[in-house]
């Protein structure tokens, strides 16, 4: 006998996905698995009439996460339908450019999107501004230096080079804020 389960929506995802599986309960085995995006955010409606070559700028607006990775596949889809083809230094620069964004692209998931499945808002009432504020700026050393990377070789400037509320008593009001919340009971499923 087969088992349908569905998961939607699948969250902490730019835009949301539903997931449909069946499992032979006999063998314990997928036998099938369905996914499906379930925001339509009309990217091809706005394109439509437009320069192939402007596509790119629009398709990466696709993802407030992965913009370059949408940016590039409308570039080789446009290269593609054009016959269109690519020096291979030119093909190094890409993956260079890519290479950056996907770490960057990873570090804005996880933080942004996937930290609350690891990070307990309550501990965070326990945590120390000071030693936060000094965290936010030894992570930001690093993230720098992509940044930069993005910035010099992309020509994208869509993400932040400094982050000037890293300091103690921004922090503090962060904290301030999160209190607030959890006395008013609004955490749900994290209280």
């Amino acid at each position: 006998m087969a088992k349908r389960v569905v998961v939607d929506p699948v969250t902490r995802i730019e835009g949301h996905l539903r997931l449909e599986i069946t499992v032979d309960e006999k063998q314990n085995k997928v036998v099938d698995a369905l996914s499906s995006a379930t925001m339509w955010r009309g990217i091809e409606v706005i394109l439509q009439g437009r320069d192939p070559r402007d596509a790119w700028a629009f398709a990466q607006r696709i993802c407030g996460v992965c913009t370059t990775i949408h940016a590039l596949a409308s570039v080789r889809a446009v290269e593609d339908a054009l016959e269109i083809k690519i020096p291979k230094n030119a093909n190094y620069i890409r993956n260079i450019m890519l290479a950056t964004l996907y770490i960057h692209d990873h570090l804005v998931h996880f933080y942004h999107l996937h930290a609350l499945d690891w990070v307990s808002p309550l501990e965070a009432l326990q945590a120390d501004p000071v030693k936060t504020a000094e965290l936010q700026k030894a992570v930001f050393q690093k993230y720098g230096k992509l940044v930069e990377l993005a910035h010099d070789y992309t020509g994208l400037k869509a993400y932040p080079r400094k982050f000037p509320k890293a300091t103690p008593a921004y922090f503090k009001t962060v904290q301030d804020k999160i209190k607030q919340i959890v006395e008013s009971g609004q955490l749900g499923i994290f209280a």
